[in-house]
C-alpha cells in the first residue's frame, strides 16, 4: 500500500511539474498581447513578422524569422533581461551583454572600447600611415582654401578614468593606436589637439558615469582647447551659471537596463545656447546641421566633421561663430568647406574609430601630384577599377603589395590628348572585407578625378612615388559609359 501511495504522489507530482513547465513555455507567447515589448526602450530594430513569400516564392527562412521575432516580442522579455541585468551587476560585478562593462562605484564602460583598453587589436602600421596621409591630404585641401584645419580625437572613457574598471579587466601596454597615429601625424605636420592631456591635467572627472561620453564641463574643455589651439577669441565660460538637467539617461545605462534606468544629471551652460538651427534640424541628434549664432557681434564660418561626442560640443560652437554647419555623415564631404567659405575646419572623431581615417577616406577633388614624371613601368598585380561618384569619377584599386611601403604615394595619372599625363595624388585605403570590421588590405587606393577632365576614352595609370621617382603599375582605357 505504502509503495503504491508513493507511486501515487510520484505521477502527480510529475504531472504538476509537466504542467508548470509547460505554462512557463506558454506564458510568454500568450502574454504577448498584454505585455507587449516597448520598441522605445530598445536600442536596436526589432525583428519584424516575416512573410510566407517572398519575390513570389516561399519564403524557406519563414520559421527561422519567425523565431527572431519572437525572440525580439515575447512577453516580459524587457523586465527579465532588466531583472537579470540587475542580478549579475549588483551582485557579481559582470555584465549579460558585450557592449557593457560594469564597473565599480557605478561606473559603466562601452564594450565597445576594450580593444583599445586592451591593446588586442591594435592598427597595423600600413593603416595608420594611410590615416596620417589622408588627414594630411585634407588638411591640405582646407588650407588651400584659406581656412585652419584641426584634428580633435574624444579619449575613450577608460583611457581616462580606468580606476574603475572591474580588476578583471586588466589594461594592456604598450603604445595605444592613438599614440601610433599622433606620432605618424606630427611627421606629416597635420595640426591635432592633444584633449588626452587637456582632459587630464584639467583634475576632476570629465566623462559620465553612465555613458560613454564627456560631460558637458569635458566638452567646454576641449572647445576651448580647440579654439585656442586656432587662436581664435572666445567666450570663458569657467565661471559661468549652470543649469541642471535631472532626466538624463546614459547611453551605457540604456544598453544594459531595458527598463528602470537610472538618471543621471548633467550640466548645462545657458549662456553657451545662443543659436538657432538653421536648416530644419531639431536637435543636436542630427546628422546635417546648420546653425546661426544669436550672441552679439560673432563672426566667422566653422565645418565640423564629427561624431556623438560633438553633440555636447555643438552649443558652444554654435554660439561661437556666426554661420557654423555640424556633419555627422560619412564619408566627409570636403565640397561643405567651400559652400560654407569656412575659417576653421574641425574634425573630431572618438579614440575607438581611428581606423575610420584609413578605411573610409573624404569626398573631394584629388589633389594634383607634384613632381611626378614616371620613370619606368612594370606589369604588376595592381587593379584598377572606375565608377562615376557624382561629378567624379571615382578611380579605386589595390597596389600589388610587392610595391607597397608605408611612405609610398599613390598617384594616378590621366593622359591628355598630347599624351601627357596629369597626376594626381590618390588617398590610400585600408579595405574591408565585404563591409565586415575585418580588413581584407591595406594597400587599397582611391582617387576622385573630375568627370570633365576624362575624355570618352582616356589612358589612366597609376604609380607609386618614392623619394620622387615614379614606377607606373598598371595602366586601363576609361570609357564613358
Amino acid at each position: 500500500m505504502g509503495a503504491r501511495k508513493t507511486g501515487g504522489w510520484s505521477t502527480r507530482a510529475a504531472a504538476v511539474y509537466v504542467v508548470v513547465v509547460v505554462a512557463l513555455l506558454v506564458v510568454p507567447f500568450a502574454a504577448m498581447p498584454f505585455a507587449p515589448s516597448d520598441p522605445d526602450a530598445e536600442l536596436q530594430e526589432l525583428a519584424a513578422w516575416p512573410s510566407l513569400t517572398e519575390n513570389g516564392r516561399v519564403n524557406v527562412n519563414f520559421l527561422s524569422e519567425a523565431g527572431d521575432w519572437f525572440d525580439d516580442h515575447f512577453a516580459f522579455r524587457q523586465q527579465l533581461i532588466t531583472a537579470n541585468a540587475r542580478v549579475r551587476a549588483g551582485l557579481f560585478g559582470t555584465s549579460p551583454t558585450d557592449q557593457v562593462v560594469v564597473g565599480t562605484h557605478g561606473w559603466l564602460y562601452y564594450g565597445g572600447t576594450m580593444a583599445d583598453y586592451q591593446r588586442t587589436r591594435p592598427l597595423s602600421d600600413r593603416a595608420v600611415a594611410n590615416a596620417a596621409a589622408n588627414l594630411a591630404l585634407l588638411q591640405r585641401y582646407v588650407e588651400a582654401g584659406g581656412a585652419t584645419f584641426l584634428l580633435a580625437v574624444a579619449p575613450n572613457k577608460n583611457s581616462l578614468y580606468d580606476e574603475n574598471m572591474p580588476y578583471y579587466e586588466l589594461a594592456g601596454s604598450g603604445p595605444t593606436n592613438w599614440d601610433r597615429l599622433e606620432a605618424a601625424l606630427q611627421e606629416r605636420g597635420v595640426h591635432a589637439v592633444d584633449l588626452f592631456s587637456t582632459l587630464r591635467e584639467a583634475g576632476g572627472v570629465q566623462y559620465m558615469k553612465t555613458d560613454t561620453h564627456w560631460n558637458t564641463e569635458g566638452a567646454r574643455l576641449a572647445y576651448d582647447a580647440v579654439m585656442d589651439a586656432a587662436g581664435i577669441e572666445h567666450d570663458d565660460y569657467r565661471n559661468a551659471a549652470v543649469t541642471w538637467d535631472d532626466g538624463f539617461i546614459g547611453d551605457v545605462e540604456a544598453m544594459l537596463y531595458p527598463l528602470g534606468r537610472t538618471p543621471e544629471p548633467v550640466e548645462a551652460y545657458e549662456v553657451a545656447q545662443r543659436f538657432a538651427y538653421e536648416n530644419g534640424a531639431t536637435s543636436v541628434e542630427d546628422a546635417d546641421i546648420a546653425t546661426a549664432s544669436t550672441a552679439e557681434r560673432k563672426s566667422g564660418s566653422l565645418v565640423m566633421y564629427r561624431d556623438s561626442f560633438g553633440n555636447a560640443l555643438l552649443p558652444f560652437f554654435a554660439t561661437a561663430f556666426r554661420e557654423a554647419r555640424f556633419s555627422k555623415l560619412v564619408p566627409y564631404d570636403a565640397a561643405i568647406v567651400p559652400a560654407s567659405k569656412a575659417d576653421l575646419v574641425v574634425v573630431e572623431r572618438a579614440e575607438r574609430h581611428l581606423d575610420f581615417f584609413a578605411t573610409t577616406p573624404p569626398i573631394m577633388p584629388a589633389p594634383l601630384c607634384e613632381g611626378v614624371a614616371a620613370d619606368r613601368s612594370v606589369e604588376t598585380a595592381t587593379t584598377m577599377d572606375f565608377a562615376r561618384d557624382g561629378p567624379y569619377v571615382a578611380v579605386r584599386g589595390v597596389i600589388d603589395g610587392a610595391y607597397a611601403s608605408d611612405d609610398m604615394r599613390v598617384c594616378v595619372g590621366v593622359a591628355g590628348d598630347d599624351g601627357e599625363e596629369t597626376w594626381y595624388e590618390a588617398f590610400r585605403q585600408s579595405v574591408k572585407s565585404d563591409d565586415k570590421a575585418d580588413v581584407a588590405t591595406d594597400d587599397g587606393y582611391v582617387a576622385r578625378i573630375d568627370a570633365r577632365v576624362l575624355q570618352s576614352e582616356t589612358r589612366v595609370s597609376v604609380a607609386v612615388v618614392n623619394d620622387g621617382a615614379a614606377c607606373v603599375l598598371a595602366s586601363k582605357q576609361w570609357k564613358e559609359q
